[in-house]
């Protein structure tokens, strides 16, 4: 009896030596290598923020309270050896000394800055956030202490020996995740990107009396808040638990006008001036207010202007008065009459600055305040109009100017870059020129034999060829053709009175007395203007206008109209 409890007791003894052996070698087979060798200094992961969006644990001292008193642990109980936390060694601490300690470890992570900067823009300041500000949290912490405390006291006899006997070999390394609020980010970067972007400054020109002066210009830069954004979860997502710089994702605006583009207008590259002799004052007054509107143009390369569009409307609400102007070969009164003055000004002084005229057209008649072939005209409508089209690469300026007497004058300013020794010349060559005989209306009810001028000037009907000529060091070098221009004729306008019956026997005018009765005989009859004796001594000169009327247009005494 005593033999068989014997061999009883070694069975069991074995047992108790043999089965955790057994168990460990099996555990052991299935441990990687990195296990085996893993030092405590490099257990742990790099922690990377999970995916924004998630809340972290609301009170992780709470959650691991009640997960305490849930299980059968004693709260004084402490860690095996050999535990990790993430970076933390937790071993010999109760859980919720390991607790702070990962907390304390988090609020460490929380002072880490996310800086964003503004590539091109010097002089302004960086942006800076903390990754606390932007929600940085480790969610179930509470339930990562209670596995690293529990680790080795539960199950049966071979699950903690088992555990006993991996802390020996390698370390057990508990690593959590951390996260961001991308609401926070978001906010951060819609709020505080607003002190980075800036907006763009314009380069201003001003006419001075010594030339011109431009104001400094500056880049504009606008944050792309939703890319920026991305920018900065982006780098977070891949985070070395170090500060973080960020670039943010911005918009470049260059100004349209910058200081050095404007700093090129130097150089006067070609002006004109025509006068007219009609100064009554409202002539003087619509080439006042056209000048008005068409003074300090700025037109930058590629970019094309309309003195149409800068002049019209034209209207008395614009500053506009009626004044004589061409319409299908007659004189009409319109709006703004005589402003074509001022584009065969401009035209002219366009073709010495070799600007590119992209519209022009001549009038309707002969002016007389340029040569033939060489004027421009506008209407109302715009169908006639002077456009110029920058295509220089730089700017150019328009300055008008009008003494206030007639006198208008267009410089274009901008870049010379032509020889000094090149010379412009533009002249024309008349094809045709014809004039009609006066236009006589007979005006039953003025005095016969006497007669009205209404349009002194006679204008020819023409064909004109316009031609820049190319002079270096006093040689033509090159002769163009610019256009072939055609005219209307109008004819000088008179108006006379019925013409005076002649005396066949003396060649004489009859001239009546109105007064004279026909029948002396019979005075209450009247007179017989076809039988009345002319007096000699009143007989009027045919070839003399009567002395009371007007031998030219006094609309339009220089025969400029428009």
């Amino acid at each position: 009896m005593k033999k068989k409890y014997a061999w009883l007791f070694t069975l069991i003894f074995l047992v108790v030596l043999l089965v955790p052996g057994m168990v460990y070698a099996a555990g052991e087979g299935a441990q990687t290598s990195e296990a085996e060798t893993l030092p405590p200094a490099e257990a742990p992961e790099t922690a990377k923020p999970e995916s924004a969006g998630q809340k972290p644990e609301a009170d992780p001292r709470a959650a691991l309270k009640e997960a305490l008193e849930k299980s059968s642990l004693m709260a004084d109980v402490v860690i095996a050896d050999g535990v990790y936390i993430d970076e933390i060694a937790v071993g010999g601490m109760t859980a919720e000394e390991a607790l702070e300690a990962v907390l304390s470890q988090i609020e460490g992570f929380g002072k880490k800055t996310v800086t964003v900067t503004l590539e091109g823009a010097a002089d302004v300041e960086p942006i800076q956030v903390s990754m606390a500000e932007l929600g940085l949290h480790a969610d179930g912490i509470s339930d990562i202490v209670m596995e690293a405390v529990s680790l080795g006291k539960g199950g049966n006899l071979i699950v903690r020996y088992k555990a006993e006997k991996d802390l020996q070999v390698s370390n057990q390394v508990y690593n959590y995740e951390m996260g961001i609020d991308e609401k926070l980010v978001e906010q951060f970067v819609t709020e505080k990107t607003e002190t980075l972007s800036v907006e763009p400054v314009e380069a201003e020109l001003t006419r001075t009396s010594g030339g011109f002066s431009v104001s400094e210009s500056r880049t504009g830069i606008k944050v792309d808040v939703p890319a920026t954004v991305s920018a900065v979860t982006a780098a977070l997502r891949d985070w070395n638990r170090a500060d973080v710089s960020v670039a943010a994702a911005a918009e470049i605006t260059e100004p349209k006008y910058t200081t050095e583009m404007l700093s090129q207008i130097q150089d006067d590259i070609g002006h004109f001036s025509a006068s007219t002799n009609d100064r009554g004052s409202g002539k003087l007054q619509n080439l006042e207010r056209g000048v008005e509107l068409t003074d300090g143009v700025l037109l930058m390369p590629g970019e094309s202007w309309s003195m149409h569009d800068a002049l019209a409307p034209f209207t008395a609400s614009n500053g506009y008065t009626e004044q004589i102007a061409y319409q299908d070969g007659a004189y009409v009164q319109e709006y703004g009459g005589g402003v074509c003055q001022l584009a065969t000004t401009l035209y002219n002084a366009a073709l010495r600055a070799e600007v590119n005229i992209s519209k022009r057209s001549n009038h309707s008649m002969i002016v007389g305040y340029t040569i033939w072939g060489l004027d421009a005209t506008i209407n109302d409508d715009g169908s006639k109009d002077l456009e110029l089209t920058n295509d220089f690469d730089f700017p150019i300026y328009i300055e008008g100017y009008h003494n206030g007497n007639g006198k208008v004058t267009y410089t274009i300013w901008g870049k010379e870059t032509r020889p000094s020794n090149r010379v412009l010349k533009f002249t024309n060559n008349i094809l045709s020129e014809s004039y009609l005989d006066d236009e006589i209306k007979i005006d039953p009810n003025m005095t016969p034999g006497t007669e009205e001028v209404t349009q002194n000037t006679s204008y020819p009907q023409a064909v004109v060829e316009a031609y820049k000529e190319i002079w270096v060091d006093g040689v033509c070098e090159d002769k163009i053709r610019l256009h072939t221009d055609k005219y209307r004729a109008s004819p000088r306008k008179v108006t006379r009175g019925p013409d005076v019956p002649i005396d066949p026997n003396t060649g004489l005018p009859v001239v009546t007395d109105p007064n004279a009765p026909a029948d002396p005989n019979n005075p209450d009859q009247a007179p017989d203007p076809g039988t009345t004796t002319p007096d000699p001594g009143t007989t009027p000169d045919p070839g003399t206008p009567d002395s009371g009327t007007t031998p030219t247009d006094p609309n339009n005494p220089d025969g400029a109209a428009g």
